[in-house]
């Protein structure tokens, strides 16, 4: 009798949850859609360039002005010469693409940016900055050649920088999968790094923000990284992550350098353990020696104690 109530309980339960979800829908207050609109960067290693942002939202007041990763971006000033050729991999609203095509101007910038209205908006944003050496590529960067899974949000101007190629799972935090609910999949084409080798003469300089897939793409980047050496920028978001992206880099003889002293996600320049002119870099523009993670000359190749939290990007 009592498996019969059971199973009565659960059915009624299965039959009013699409009502009760219509009830939510319709009592919830809906938000008018984020509007996207042109911005000139007043400040900043982007100062004058031209931006599509989503409008009157905390993200465009901060690349605007100059305070979006302020730190990192003057750490990232500090260290590319005008001739270099960059990657921005997962390219966002373009915020650092801006930044390096206007530091890199006798070099080149390639930027891997898979979400298509993403991707489009840097394209027009360069073209606008009258950026002529900067190339964007519609395509994930990621652990294999081929198609694969990406997971976005449709709704865009909240969590659209949270986009992510599902064979990797995102960020593993509660926030995180709270906004991956709401996500839509669509296919899109992936790259390796290493089969950019023969399209790319050599890279200097590499920054990746690719919501969990950073080990993976490093993974897969081994002869192009172990051949150029480049000082590799990437945000973190979690210990795991860490430790993967760790093991591949420390037997390349990378170090891992903190660059700022927040506690939410980190964002770790990998440099060879020789280049110093980066360890100095960094230490000028936080005021005293930097934190260094993994792959130290003076300790074993062990990660330092704490733990790096994860979340979702501003």
């Amino acid at each position: 009798m009592g498996q019969f109530k059971k199973q009565m309980q659960d059915g009624c339960r299965a039959a009013l949850r699409p009502v009760a979800r219509m009830v939510r829908t319709l009592l919830t207050p809906t938000e008018p859609p984020v509007e996207f609109g042109w911005k000139t960067i007043e400040a900043g290693p982007a100062a004058g360039a031209n931006v599509m942002v989503p409008l009157n939202t905390p993200i465009a007041d901060a690349i605007t002005t100059g305070s979006y990763d302020q730190k990192v971006l003057q750490v990232v000033e500090a260290l590319v010469s005008k001739t270099d050729t960059c990657f921005d991999i997962g390219g966002h609203y373009g915020c650092y693409t801006l930044s390096l095509a206007k530091l890199v101007k006798d070099g080149k910038i390639h930027t891997f940016e898979p979400v298509p209205a993403h991707a489009e908006r840097i394209r027009q944003a360069t073209q606008k900055s009258k950026l002529n050496h900067v190339q964007v590529h519609q395509v994930a960067v990621a652990g294999q050649n081929g198609e694969m899974t990406l997971r976005f949000a449709e709704a865009e101007g909240g969590d659209d920088s949270m986009a992510f190629l599902d064979a990797y799972g995102g960020v593993d935090t509660q926030a995180a999968h709270e906004h991956y609910r709401n996500f839509s999949r669509t296919t899109v084409s992936a790259v390796t790094l290493d089969s950019l080798l023969g399209t790319v003469p050599s890279v200097q300089f590499m920054k990746i923000d690719a919501e969990g897939a950073e080990a993976a793409i490093m993974g897969a980047g081994l002869e192009l990284i172990s051949r150029h050496q480049p000082r590799i920028l990437v945000e973190l978001h979690g210990i795991y992550e860490a430790l993967a992206c760790a093991e591949i880099l420390c037997k390349l003889n990378y170090q891992a350098i903190l660059l700022t002293d927040q506690k939410t996600t980190l964002p770790i320049l990998w440099a060879p353990r020789e280049d110093q002119t980066a360890i100095d870099a960094i230490k000028d523009v936080l005021g005293h020696d930097p934190v260094v993670m993994f792959g130290s000359s003076l300790q074993p190749d062990v990660p330092a104690t704490g733990t790096v939290d994860g979340g979702a990007d501003v």
